[in-house]
């Protein structure tokens, strides 16, 4: 069906009109094959990468769907056009033209798109991702097309003319499933496609075209949210329009962009302003979290994904490039900045060879770098280097966010004497809420920089009309009624952080009834960064707080200093478990985390969820079973297992000493949440010699691809509210040889995700570990 396609390493450098970018496109390439389409070959991108364990990736599909669609071909095809605008390269031409010509081979007679191609070549005509019905494939294979047609009017006249003609019998189809403006109903779906729409008129001058234009972006300004007490202040609903709640994702959000392209094309400025002062508004809670995932009756804050980054970077672009305005442009580098490192883990969001990777989590990123991701970093840069030079120590690895949002899980916090009781549901942030009736006062240790904070409650069912908040932090104190509204998200106060680990307290009174609390949710009102080569902090200020210039202003040095409390690194002498040849190392006093579940502990166990108190587990009933006086045996290795209480630890730098003595071999049991890791271990010998070692482990439920191998299978898992499922997860284990010489000393990596369960070392010439 395919074949693949060896091609130079492409790297650009893009500073002829602005900022100087380094644009890596090898991993693009990499991901670019040729495609069966219905028995003729064409030129698309794999969907999936996934990393090796050497550091290297593989191609991948996606299951059930397919091996390639034109949701990331459009994007390459917009990608390259962008590129061959500001480089006139014949190669960026080149792959422009082929990937329009994907996209034009999945065009039905009717003018709408499929989305998939299988394997075999066949196009996925019935999969929920891949049919037709004015859907996201054909939005973006609509903007791709006039994008596409555009560009080549003057190099290619004819392949011009055939792109209109197919962007207009697409325009056709997709403009059958509007409703009042909007299609389908949904601003970001109708933002892809008015985008397209200002392409295509701008290039035909098409009456329909123009009379949606105007439709479109009159439905799309009514759901501009405008209230500084709303935590969605800035953004544009996206609910259905069946739903009454406002809901909001990061992802495809290009309604901002959109009201400015249409405002442009209208001659109506108050689309522009109204575009503009939103996106300032936002931009604070988008600096301070980052490319967050979604905002519904709670803020999922992870993962957070080029694709979302990419939506806001653009927007910027666009309404500076419209408008001129600095602070805009400044903000869009800030936004950028992301990639770079100014995120939660300070670190890349960008490989060595140009891959965009899937995405920052919690505790760690998933390097895994498929098409979407990897075109949405580069479609980002592209639009950063369109910025003048000026604005370049904005878009930095040298960006440090000084008013990072603070989110709490309710049934984190202490409850006291207060009439409250956690209850542990599905689609609810952490898998569980704080029931609340009565008064209440919960309490938690935060620490917040000098600055105002809005305090926003998630809520989620509701069995009461109001309820009296009372929220403090140090000296300051606010109370408010609230008008209590389920599967949603108020504001029940103000307090200024300072700069101190200080208890926060949220209380109350509901007279009768009770809700449900999912989340307190800390919202600076202003942004701050500090620049570091600088030395300077950079403030947006937006909402008028009090005491600092409105707009952007600048202080020498670091504006907000806030006490950094660093988490003491366990440094164990351990005890030792003789068993014959074999050494056991006794791990209970590292031990912090429930993972192998009796079913007495199966609704508090949690293995996988770090951010929450309730997860998935084993189940322990398995693997007692295969037990034999606590030591489960591997092949010629055996493992102490415990399972009762507290039966693992997570990876965080832990330092293991034990008294020097020659082993020939190390052997760990471990597994991982989230995704697969790949990690080193240090040895140190009595001579003060070191070696690694790999401390690699795969996802538990996901099989065994970083070189370690199954130590035991387990039927199923308990999932987070204690039912079983019926997936199949396990422990694996890794032995290595060590050096001829006294081993005194072990230190681990940071990879939380990672957890360890038994440590084994076999004596020299024992030949019992493996």
């Amino acid at each position: 069906m395919k074949r693949a396609l060896i091609i130079p390493v492409l790297l650009i450098s893009l500073m002829l009109i602005g900022i100087e970018v380094q644009i890596n496109l090898d991993h693009l390439e990499f991901l670019r094959d040729h495609f069966a389409v219905e028995g003729e070959s064409e030129i698309g991108y794999w969907i999936y990468a996934d990393r090796l364990p050497d550091g290297n990736y593989r191609h991948a599909d996606a299951p059930g769907e397919g091996v390639t669609c034109v949701d990331d071909v459009a994007r390459a095809a917009i990608l390259y056009s962008r590129l061959f605008e500001t480089s006139g390269t014949e190669q960026h031409y080149d792959r422009a033209k082929e990937a329009l010509e994907f996209v034009l081979s999945m065009q039905d007679s009717d003018g709408d798109f499929y989305n998939f191609v299988f394997e075999d070549g066949r196009i996925n005509r019935n999969g929920p991702t891949s049919r037709k019905g004015g859907n996201w494939w054909a939005a973006r294979a609509l903007w791709a097309l006039t994008t596409g047609a555009r560009i080549s009017r003057d190099c290619d006249p004819e392949f011009s003319v055939r792109l209109t003609d197919a962007a207009h019998r697409c325009f056709r189809r997709i403009i059958n499933f509007e409703q009042d403006g909007l299609i389908q109903g949904y601003t970001d779906l109708s933002s892809v496609v008015l985008l397209g729409a200002a392409e295509l008129y701008a290039i035909s001058n098409d009456a329909l075209v123009g009379s949606f234009i105007k439709r479109c972006a009159a439905a799309l300004q009514s759901k501009v949210i405008q209230n500084e007490d709303s935590i969605f202040n800035g953004l544009v609903d996206e609910s259905s329009p069946s739903e009454p709640r406002y809901f909001w994702h990061g992802w495809g959000s290009r309604q901002l962009e959109a009201l400015a392209v249409a405002g442009e094309i209208l001659g109506n400025d108050s689309l522009l302003e109204i575009s503009a002062e939103s996106f300032k508004q936002s931009s604070m809670l988008l600096i301070n979290a980052g490319p967050l995932y979604s905002i519904s009756s709670y803020l999922q804050l992870f993962p957070q994904i080029a694709y979302a980054a990419e939506s806001a970077i653009s927007a910027g672009y666009s309404l500076y490039d419209l408008t001129k305005d600095e602070d805009i442009a400044v903000i869009t580098a800030l936004l950028g900045s992301w990639f770079l490192g100014a995120n939660r883990l300070n670190q890349s969001m960008i490989g060595r060879n140009g891959e965009g990777f899937d995405g920052l989590e919690f505790s760690h990123i998933n390097r895994n770098a498929g098409a979407e991701s990897t075109i949405s970093m580069l479609l980002s840069l592209e639009r950063i280097s369109r910025l003048p030079s000026e604005f370049e120590r904005f878009f930095s690895e040298d960006v440090e966010i000084l008013t990072p949002v603070e989110i709490i899980e309710a049934e984190s916090m202490r409850a006291g004497l207060s009439e409250i009781e956690v209850v542990q549901s599905a689609g609810v942030s952490g898998n569980a809420v704080m029931k609340i009736s009565g008064a209440f006062s919960l309490r938690l240790s935060v620490t917040l920089a000098e600055a105002s904070y809005s305090v926003f409650a998630a809520l989620n069912e509701v069995r009461s009309k109001t309820a009296v908040f009372t929220v403090k932090l140090g000296d300051s104190r606010s109370e408010k009624t609230v008008e209590m509204s389920e599967k949603t998200i108020v504001k029940i106060g103000t307090v200024s952080g300072t700069g101190k680990e200080t208890t926060l307290t949220v209380g109350g009174r509901v007279t009768e009834g009770s809700f449900d609390l999912d989340q307190i949710i800390l919202v600076p009102n202003l942004a701050a960064v500090y620049l570091i080569k600088d030395n300077e902090s950079l403030i947006l200020n937006f909402k008028e707080h009090a005491g600092i210039d409105k707009g952007l202003s600048f202080e020498n040095g670091r504006i907000y200093e806030r006490e950094r409390r660093f988490a003491e690194v366990p440094s164990l002498a351990v005890d030792t478990i003789e068993d014959g040849n074999v050494l056991h190392l006794n791990l209970r006093e590292l031990f912090n985390n429930n993972g192998i579940a009796a079913s007495d502990e199966r609704k508090i166990a949690n293995f996988d969820n770090p951010q929450g108190l309730f997860g998935a587990s084993f189940i322990s009933s398995e693997l007692e079973k295969n037990l034999e006086h606590g030591f489960l045996s591997v092949r010629n290795t055996r493992f102490v297992v415990n399972i009762e209480g507290d039966d693992n630890f997570r990876l965080t730098g832990q330092a293991i000493e034990l008294s020097a003595e020659v082993f020939d071999k190390i052997c760990i049991l471990g597994s991982a949440n989230h995704g697969d890791y790949f990690g080193e271990a240090l040895l140190i010998y009595e001579d003060n010699s070191q070696q690694t070692i790999p401390v690699s482990f795969s996802d538990w439920c996901g099989g065994p691809s970083t070189g370690e191998e199954i130590a035991f299978e387990f039927s199923g898992r308990y999932d987070n509210t204690g039912n079983t499922e019926r997936t199949k997860c396990m422990l694996y284990y890794r032995c290595v040889d060590l050096l001829d010489k006294p081993l005194k000393g072990i230190v681990l990596p940071q990879m939380p995700n990672v957890h360890v369960f038994a440590i084994s070392l076999s004596r020299a010439g024992s030949g019992s570990q493996e």
